[in-house]
């Protein structure tokens, strides 16, 4: 008994599908003592089964999928010698070849999405560059005089650095109780301004800003004025300017959108009573107060518990027009200044319906403006407060933070997971993510959440890190900072040859360390130039080879180590129907510290990518077995 989820024999088409696809999907290897096949499905609306139809060489059955987005689940019940029992999918698992149970299995994905749905092409041929605006470069030595006149004005607690390579506080500042992220550089606009020349020369096209709007910290999550630069970063006027000259380097800016909950020292909610107008801490009269949810002790909904971040009611009718639809909302006032599109913080802390909304006034005003959501986990069965997200399925994200792959790829390299497992974890994102979003996700391996990747594999530590206090301490050796530097090559080589939109976290591509909050906020430098040539070779091909963009993808384990990632385009026309030449570029992956002897077939490849497709890459290649060696923990490129 055989069904692979992920092979076009078994199942027609692979992938996510459009809504009322018809499908066909096949059991192969039932001997004649199988009397009876079905398939069951299901959703959240329906429950259906399916008598399967005997053929020469298998059992199949012909179906319409669903009008509604959403995702499909399916099994197969079996009867033989008069027994009943189950086939569905392994363990952990939602694609790939199956398994038999004896009970009700692990079912197979089938992701349903708007036909629709589209996303800016621009997002899977570019290359992204995050940067924490405070930290990157200080263009305008008078904009951090501004700042700390400004908020010291406001009574908030401002500590200068003096020297640029100055560690981040990382705890309370003398006198105080708590830590307090209070403390600045001087990094800014005018800054960043500055950096478009070399920013271009890496291969970027895309910058991501973390918030850049008036707020009481360093990190500006805590919003104080939705619609003004924080004056420590400089003004709107020096914003637009940044989007003009980067518009005219062909770099599109995208925005952190914070909009989950605002500081408690803001406009809005105004506790500390700093500002003229009335905030919704003052009571009923101010304009804002229905944003929030108050007790009747005076006491209201916090994000996560924290009182200095109130959160607000996003489906308000009031704050959706401050944010989405009124004339000079939040979003079109961003945009009128040059903004590309935005980056929405805690996407899955957000209603659907307001991702939707938000979504529409964006594509309404451009079609090529791009919306992200941060999530953590898989984009397409997130499921938060109790509901099954439909945010990935075309009326609302066009991209998401793919926190998984970072995860995936530095468990691979760090000897925790196979090949296989990480061919494994690369195949359900292929098959699962409608192919739009695929190819426009942002794949990165650092951020300011997470570690910087370097350090992550310099050290072996992967999502677990003791306190501030121990990571103040923690000294990473030049022999644990060699390991880090060859696996990130590694690293950096998977991110940019699988389909999305690679990003560099500022910094990464000199190989800067940081361990978490705020050690990975640290200020820019060149650490490492020889990194630095290793990441522009990779963003050269990157920009040069549109079989890197929109080409094909295949992933093999060639053996229990070595990764092998084929990206091609065999009929002049990549997965969106542009002409392209016909190309194939094959990446050999070896973490280890083993020369590895290595023979791949490639016609033997056929997980997620249609048999036509397949047969024409094979037509296409001067040969399909693949002889080489792959030297220790290095990475080899190809031409097929």
């Amino acid at each position: 008994m055989i069904h692979n989820a992920s092979i076009e024999k078994y199942r027609t088409p692979v992938g996510a599908v459009t809504c009322g696809s018809e499908m066909t999907i096949r059991l192969y290897e039932t001997g004649k003592s199988v009397s009876k096949a079905e398939i069951i499905m299901y959703s959240e609306t329906f429950h259906r089964e399916y008598e399967m139809k005997r053929k020469k060489d298998c059992m199949e059955e012909h179906l319409k999928i669903t009008n509604e987005a959403g995702i499909v689940w399916y099994y197969f019940r079996i009867w033989e010698h008069g027994r009943c029992y189950f086939y569905g999918a392994k363990h952990g698992q939602t694609q790939g070849e199956g398994m038999i149970y004896d009970d009700t299995p692990q079912s197979f994905q089938i992701t349903v999405y708007e036909k629709d749905f589209d996303t800016p092409r621009w997002m899977s041929k570019g290359i992204m560059y995050q940067i924490f605006p405070d930290r990157f470069c200080q263009g305008n030595k008078k904009n951090m005089e501004r700042g700390k006149a400004y908020h010291e004005s406001m009574g908030r607690d401002v500590y200068l650095h003096d020297e640029w390579e100055e560690r981040p506080i990382f705890g309370p500042l003398p006198g105080k109780e708590f830590y307090d992220p209070c403390d600045y550089f001087g990094g800014d606009i005018e800054g960043i301004i500055s950096k478009l020349d070399d920013l271009k020369r890496l291969g970027i096209n895309c910058i991501y800003l973390n918030p850049i709007g008036e707020a009481a910290s360093n990190h500006r999550y805590n919003t104080s004025d939705y619609k003004k630069v924080d004056p420590f970063l400089g003004n709107n006027e020096d914003f637009k300017r940044l989007c003009q000259l980067a518009k005219e380097r062909r770099i599109h800016v995208i925005l952190d959108g914070v909009y989950s909950h605002t500081g408690d020292d803001s406009v809005y909610f105004n506790k500390r009573g700093n500002y003229q107008e009335p905030g919704a801490y003052q009571g009923e009269e101010s304009k804002y107060y229905d944003w929030y949810d108050f007790n009747e002790d005076g006491t209201y909904k916090s994000w996560w518990g924290f009182e200095t971040l109130p959160e607000v009611n996003e489906l308000n009718e009031k704050f959706v027009d401050y944010i989405i639809t009124g004339e000079d909302s939040v979003i079109k006032h961003w945009l009128s200044l040059g903004a590309s599109g935005f980056r929405l913080d805690v996407a899955d802390e957000l209603p659907d319906e307001f991702i939707f909304k938000l979504r529409s006034e964006l594509k309404n005003k451009f079609k090529n403006y791009a919306l992200i959501g941060e999530v953590w986990e898989d984009v397409t069965t997130k499921e938060s407060y109790g509901t099954k997200r439909k945010y990935a399925l075309g009326k609302g994200l066009d991209s998401a933070m793919n926190y998984p792959l970072k995860v995936n790829v530095t468990d691979y390299l760090l000897g925790n997971q196979s090949a296989e497992d990480m061919k494994t974890f690369l195949l359900s994102q292929q098959c699962n993510y409608p192919k739009p979003l695929y190819y426009a996700l942002m794949n990165l391996l650092s951020s300011h959440d997470i570690p910087r990747i370097r350090t992550t594999l310099a050290t072996g530590m992967n999502e677990n890190f003791p306190s501030r206090e121990q990571q103040a301490e923690y000294v990473i050796t030049s022999k644990m900072d060699q390991k880090g530097k060859s696996l990130t090559r590694l690293a950096i080589a998977v991110q940019f040859f699988v389909p999305g939109m690679p990003c560099i976290y500022y910094g990464d591509e000199y190989g800067m360390h940081g361990l978490m909050d705020p050690f990975n906020r640290g200020t820019f430098f060149e650490n490492d130039k020889e990194t630095y040539q290793d990441v522009l070779k990779l963003t050269n091909m990157r920009n040069q080879e549109k079989v890197l963009q929109t080409g094909h993808a295949l992933y093999m384990a060639a053996d229990d180590d070595v990764l092998a990632i084929l990206r091609f385009i065999s009929r002049k026309k990549d997965v969106f129907g542009e002409a392209c030449e016909n190309k194939a570029l094959l990446l050999l992956i070896n973490p280890t510290q083993m020369e590895k002897e290595i023979e791949i077939d490639l016609a033997e490849a056929k997980e997620g990518v249609s048999e036509s497709e397949l047969q024409l890459l094979s037509k296409n290649l001067t040969k399909t077995v693949v002889k080489t060696k792959a030297a220790p923990m290095d990475y080899k490129i190809i031409e097929l």
